[in-house]
């Protein structure tokens, strides 16, 4: 994992616990440690006369702050600051508390080494190449079937478990580890202004660029214009905006432009990119990750971002991930108003959407009234699974334990979770190049903020993402803020497949169809026909896609090294 940045720690002897090779100790018994070269503030720590507390990630905590917090981590702590940050007290007794992220925008793993000790990192698959784990086939049936519906304490290794999101780790040496819950959802406040956001995100990218290089997508839309503006008001950074080579004006470019030229301290950096950047092109030798990234497929188009990032010396990369999983929100809202007997807003509401989705409003008012979230939400039923591995998901997602909340923050919250899981192999792609990529959309604060908005005021079919662009009104230039959604890569995708079909149809009889996973007629005729530019599930065949990738490189790329901590550099 050359390049990578993560982070861990250990119980057991004093000596006795492994560490990847590398490693800087930040503690030494019970052993903590960082991997990689970390943004300024990203890595602090506080010696206290029980042990030593360690803040992992970003927060906006200050020094006081994190003088004044208990030993024992209260659950508070969690999102009392912004960032996306990992608490933990490692005292000198040997035990150790880790306080994970609610948003598991900083997802901790956990698993037991030789010695029978614990190891808990920030990595599963480093934690698989200290243990020799392999693919589990059950988790990567689950993310192909219901990405949304994160299984318990599953990981995509086996013996390697995800510490649920929100949590209180507890370890000792000798002793299993407990896990309990610290987080719990806030509940909806009438009359609650979106001021709050507002303030919650400008914390969320301050405490990330601080005294970092930094640079921030700037694609001509709602999202990135946002962050690429606030971040612009703290310190100077670059914007990146990415566009088809010949094509010099026009759409998202132009909004791009003129929002640099109306803010100060940002300076535009265009990237004309070529057929060679298609989605599709050149992504077999994509860097082995913790599971299946999402952006797979555009692997040629931010593999060359990254680079002239890194040319340009940038030490961190704020981009727009999260904010349509936050504030674009589906119509799963529709059942909570027609259980709370709003039933004049929900016909209005699904006549909306269905003009949008050129469907029928019957069919959004049936899928409200079983709770259907899969359908009101958009997503593919064509799965492309084997029927044996459906069965099996189906069995295992059917005794997993429900939130028992409303349809609408459930969905809200699995999919925040999700889409913030899998955004760390974002971060760890990016890490190949020396640069830090942080999502701001996705603090477990901002998540707390959009929680307290009642749930009929966080979306309308009538207005594009309606939280967010009145939090943004008077930061945002009105001809952005007001705009709508910015322009589709549909076509992009169309013509990538198509130039680069053949690698593709041989991948439909590989690994995944050798584990009993897919049916490769279905990956092929998915692929034909986007090929041709007929409308396929796209929500459905880049996962696939994805995860065939995923599994080839992560048999080509050496696992993760373990050393004996003894053995390993000194205490930073």
């Amino acid at each position: 994992m050359m390049n990578a940045r993560l982070f861990g720690g250990g119980t057991g002897l004093l000596g006795t616990a492994r560490i990847p090779a590398g490693a800087r100790l930040l503690t030494t018994y019970p052993a903590t440690w960082v991997v990689g070269s970390w943004p300024a503030g990203h890595v602090r720590t506080d010696e206290r006369r029980a042990g030593t507390l360690v803040v992992l990630g970003p927060c906006s905590a200050t020094a006081r702050d994190l003088e004044l917090l208990p030993d024992e981590l209260p659950d508070w702590a969690s999102t009392t600051w912004s960032g996306a940050y990992t608490l933990v007290f490692a005292r000198r007794d040997g035990s150790v508390t880790v306080l994970t992220d609610p948003a598991c925008a900083a997802p901790i793993y956990i698993t037991r080494a030789d010695n029978h000790g614990i190891v808990w990192a920030s990595s599963s698959r480093a934690l698989a190449g200290l243990t020799g784990a392999t693919v589990d086939d059950l988790w990567l049936a689950a993310n192909l079937m219901a990405p949304h519906r994160t299984l318990p304490g599953a990981s995509a290794w086996t013996g390697v478990e995800l510490v649920p999101p929100g949590h209180r780790l507890s370890m000792n040496a000798g002793r299993s580890p407990t896990v309990h819950e610290a987080w719990r959802r806030p509940q909806a406040q009438p009359g609650r202004s979106v001021d709050q956001i507002g303030k919650t995100l400008e914390a969320a990218v301050s405490c990330r660029i601080a005294g970092n290089k930094s640079s921030t997508d700037l694609s001509g839309g709602l999202d990135s214009t946002t962050l690429a503006v606030l971040a612009a008001r703290r310190q100077p950074v670059t914007a990146v905006t990415v566009h088809p080579v010949g094509m010099n004006r026009g759409g998202d470019l132009d909004y791009a432009r003129r929002t640099a030229a109306e803010v100060a301290n940002l300076h535009h950096l265009e990237l004309p990119l070529s057929d060679a950047h298609l989605p599709y092109s050149n992504i077999s030798g994509i860097p082995a990750t913790d599971e299946p990234a999402p952006s797979t497929t555009t692997w040629s188009r931010l593999s060359a971002e990254l680079d002239v990032l890194r040319a340009a010396d940038v030490v961190c990369h704020l981009t727009g991930d999260g904010g349509d999983t936050l504030f674009a929100a589906p119509p799963v809202y529709l059942t909570d108003l027609l259980r709370a007997g709003r039933l004049l807003r929900v016909a209005h509401h699904a006549q909306g959407w269905a003009r949008l989705r050129h469907t029928s409003p019957w069919a959004g008012l049936r899928d409200a009234v079983s709770g259907n979230a899969a359908a009101l939400a958009g997503l593919s039923q064509a799965t492309g699974l084997t029927r044996e591995a459906q069965d099996r998901v189906s069995a295992l997602l059917g005794a997993a334990p429900k939130h028992g909340l409303g349809r609408a923050d459930e969905f809200l919250i699995d999919d925040v979770r999700h889409t913030a899981r899998t955004a760390r192999t974002e971060a760890q792609l990016a890490d190949t190049f020396g640069i830090a990529l942080e999502n701001p959309y996705l603090d477990a604060r901002l998540l707390e903020a959009v929680l307290t908005i009642p749930v009929r005021h966080r979306a309308s079919p009538h207005r594009y993402k309606p939280m967010l662009s009145d939090a943004a009104t008077g930061l945002v230039p009105d001809r952005v803020r007001l705009r709508g959604a910015k322009g589709t890569f549909a076509a992009d995708h169309h013509r990538g497949l198509r130039q680069n079909l053949r690698q593709f149809l041989d991948l439909a009889d590989g690994e995944l169809a050798g584990r009993g996973l897919i049916r490769p007629s279905w990956v092929r005729r998915q692929l034909n026909q986007a090929a041709f530019g007929l409308e396929v599930a796209w929500s459905r065949i880049a996962p696939v896609i994805a995860a065939e990738i995923w599994l080839r490189s992560v048999q080509r790329d050496e696992p993760t090294a373990w050393v004996y901590s003894a053995a390993s550099e000194g205490v930073a």
